[in-house]
């Protein structure tokens, strides 16, 4: 076997290893949001404490979700990149960013004790967040598979000079 195709098989089972990675902070989120979803029905009773929980532990989620994307993936092709590889990666990692600022922002205002007093609107500003992230999480992970595709040259270096 020549090195190329040794290297070529450990470039793949990196990439393999980076989706993998964003596939179980996804599904951490996931859990999260489904835990989430039944609080919110407009029939039931509100479990203030309960959505408070969920909603801090989704923030963390997100945060670590953030890091690895930006770390592990998008940094590495805006540094090494060709221009128009910058500029997908620049515009991911700026979409990533802005979500990630949003949900800040949706937790900081739901974080003041005034979701029981404004329980209609906190409830659809949730299932509008929640919405918002779950599209963006698929968008996201679609445009990644093709960065990496497009990008292993760059990508897979950059994270073995890390490791």
């Amino acid at each position: 076997m020549s090195s190329a195709q040794g290297s070529g098989r450990g470039d793949r089972m990196v990439a393999a290893w980076i989706l993998d990675r964003f596939d179980d902070h996804h599904a951490r989120s996931v859990t999260l949001f489904r835990q989430m979803r039944p609080l919110l029905d407009p029939r039931g009773e509100a479990d203030l404490p309960a959505l408070a929980r969920i909603r801090w532990a989704l923030l963390r989620t997100l945060v670590e979700f953030q890091l690895f994307k930006h770390r592990d993936i998008f940094d590495p092709v805006i540094r090494l990149g060709t221009p128009p590889q910058q500029a997908q990666a620049s515009a991911l990692k700026e979409d990533c960013a802005q979500l990630g600022a949003d949900v800040r922002a949706f937790v900081t205002r739901w974080s003041n004790g005034s979701a029981g007093t404004a329980w209609a609107d906190h409830r659809a500003q949730t299932i509008a967040i929640l919405d918002r992230v779950e599209r963006g999480l698929i968008d996201q992970r679609r445009a990644i598979i093709t960065l990496l595709l497009d990008n292993r040259a760059i990508i897979l270096p950059a994270f073995r000079a890390r490791a």
